[in-house]
């Protein structure tokens, strides 16, 4: 049996095998044929997208079915009594599980119980129906009335898969760890730790009356461990391990006559690996018998396109059920193994030549009308009915519904003001769908803070992860990048931190991010180093051609010409220069001629009292 939790599986006798996308379409095929036998879409395929799928094989009369209203009601036979209907249970991000009928066609219920998003779906014959969501919660269902028949809690991880003993009496649990329950008291009885990551595939197997094992995965572990269930023993180290070279995403196991346990993993790369061991006690981690890849015959003669194998499944008759190449045109095959090499390389044609496509397509059974949604099988196309003239002219025109998808906060031909962030939030949902780089780019780059939070605020709760991972890719741009997606990454935190918060995966979530601004943070002391260097040397270089230029201008000499103004000007001088000389000549005489005079009358003063005296005397 498959135990991952995926939105794929085969049927338990491996007649069918369903799919359900991520358009909310779902096919099932016939594995014999290869025909697609039927499609059904979901009225909330849109709101709430499908998240794990699981077969279910139960008693007509143990389920409120209703029969379809195409067919006319019959007599059934005794064996049609007894015989189980096929019913596929999907679980949704909304936390309803929708049950679908193979055998009409039509949905029977829903079953509504978890309050977050469904992580993992499992059924037993011997022990029913179980559950388990983002709530922290495992439901088992009592599919006779659709309700709940018990519920209790899981613990504070995030529960990705689960898995049912044969004999129906415990239950496996995957997170980081794997919790080993028992159903007729709902406790625990074990727990096995050794994986570093969420398990992804869990799958029990029985070898003996009393030897039970659980064989469990998980992401980025490189093998599978196998467990033994015995409440005896107090080892809680796995029996042994399946050596991988990736991710195993899905798990098939079968036991042969002589009790050898007979392994079948598909992993993430597209490859089938085979395992046989024996269950005599610890053993040594193995490697596969034989590996399985199918490659194209449509390719070049120097290399080789491998072709990736979907699923596979251990048949009765120890044959390998393989579904290879793409979810739109699977094709199935049962392959014998081949033990004589490692390797079994298929060559095969990796699309399928359909002559009677149409023939094919118009067999496909359509499913009931729900409410007011009618389906439409592939194919067929049928001519929509005219609008009236009256409801036409209530329609506004394509360039009015343009206008009013643009970007920008224009005014309509109506008056009204369209809202810049309801528009941005639907362009962004369609492109982180579609992943056109062309749409993202214009709705990132803006640095109106106001748009962006309303825009982050429109966002529904299914875009919150793939923007986040988008962000994660701008964050390793250039510094423009980086700025732009630092500005959503702040207004994502402080609108939808309530949400984020609520996840167990958060650390997940928010690992690329941390990381990534620790590299850069480690870096910034060197690069503030650089930037002082670099400021330091820069500040030398201008002062020096500051002073450079200052002492240029300093030595330089001035001539400046002389004009007529300027001679004029010099020859009043002279003449002014010429008259007070010869004032100066005059006054300088004058002076020399009264000093003259002065001695002269001394002189005669002097003679004078010379004779006064001489007479006085005498």
């Amino acid at each position: 049996m498959a135990a991952a939790a995926s939105c794929y599986a085969f049927s338990s006798d491996g007649e069918y095998f369903a799919h359900c996308g991520n358009d909310g379409k779902l096919k099932i095929w016939d594995t014999s044929t290869g025909r697609l036998k039927q499609e059904y879409v979901s009225n909330f395929h849109l709101s709430s997208m499908c998240c794990t799928l699981a077969w279910l094989y139960v008693n007509p009369q143990s389920t409120n079915a209703t029969p379809s209203p195409w067919k006319k009601r019959r007599k059934k036979s005794i064996t049609e009594e007894f015989n189980p209907k096929g019913i596929i249970a999907m679980g949704s991000s909304s936390g309803k599980i929708t049950l679908y009928d193979t055998a009409t066609s039509s949905v029977t219920t829903q079953l509504d119980g978890h309050s977050g998003t469904v992580t993992a779906v499992t059924w037993s014959e011997n022990a029913g129906f179980f559950s388990a969501a983002d709530d922290h919660y495992i439901i088992h269902w009592n599919l006779k009335e659709n309700a709940v028949k018990c519920k209790w809690k899981s613990g504070k991880g995030k529960t990705t898969s689960l898995a049912i003993t044969e004999d129906g009496k415990s239950l496996l649990s995957g997170e980081r760890i794997v919790k080993w329950w028992d159903l007729s008291s709902k406790q625990l009885v074990r727990t096995f730790t050794g994986h570093a990551n969420q398990v992804t595939c869990l799958c029990t197997v029985k070898v003996a009356p009393r030897s039970n094992y659980v064989i469990s995965g998980a992401r980025g572990d490189g093998c599978l461990s196998v467990w033994a269930l015995d409440e005896h023993k107090s080892d809680r180290t796995p029996v042994t391990n399946l050596a991988l070279q990736d991710d195993a995403i899905s798990v098939s196991v079968n036991v042969s006559e002589n009790s050898q346990v007979i392994v079948l993993v598909v992993s993430r790369s597209g490859q089938a690996h085979l395992f046989q061991y024996q269950t005599n006690g610890r053993s040594k981690p193995l490697k596969p018998s034989l590996n399985v890849a199918v490659a194209s015959d449509i390719s070049q003669k120097d290399s080789v396109q491998q072709i990736s194998i979907l699923d596979a499944k251990l048949t009765d008759d120890q044959k390998l059920l393989l579904v290879y190449g793409t979810y739109f045109n699977p094709i199935f095959e049962r392959v014998v193994p081949d033990f004589s090499d490692k390797v079994q390389c298929l060559v095969r044609s990796e699309t399928r030549r359909n002559k009677d496509k149409k023939e094919d397509i118009s067999k496909v059974k359509t499913t009931i009308i729900e409410d007011n949604v009618e389906y439409l099988a592939p194919g067929i196309i049928e001519a929509s009915q005219k609008r009236s003239r009256s409801n036409s002219g209530s329609q506004l025109l394509l360039k009015d519904r343009l206008e009013n998808l643009s970007l920008n906060a224009e005014t309509s031909p109506t008056g009204k003001t369209t809202s810049t962030g309801s528009n941005r939030a639907q362009l962004l949902i369609q492109g982180l769908n579609s992943k056109d780089k062309t749409i993202l780019s214009s709705i990132f780059l803006t640095k109106n803070e106001s748009i962006i939070r309303n825009t982050i605020a429109k966002l529904p709760v299914q875009a919150i992860g793939p923007l986040l991972k988008e962000l994660t890719i701008l964050l390793q741009g250039k510094t423009y990048a980086s700025k732009v997606a630092i500005k959503w990454l702040e207004a994502l935190l402080m609108t939808h931190a309530g949400h984020f918060l609520s996840q167990a995966d958060l650390m997940e979530s928010f690992g690329p991010i941390l990381s990534l601004i620790d590299a850069k943070l480690s870096l910034l002391p060197e690069v503030s180093k650089l930037k002082g260097r670099v400021s330091l040397v820069t500040g030398q270089i201008a002062q020096t051609v500051e002073e450079q230029q200052k002492d240029a201008t300093e030595n330089c000499l001035v001539y400046q010409d002389s004009d007529s103004s300027d001679e004029d000007d010099r020859m009043e001088d002279e003449d002014l220069e010429s008259e007070s000389d010869e004032n100066w000549e005059e006054i300088s005489n004058r002076e020399d001629q009264d000093d003259q005079e002065e001695q002269d009358d001394e002189n005669v003063r002097t003679t004078n009292s010379d004779g006064e005296d001489e007479s006085i005397s005498s």
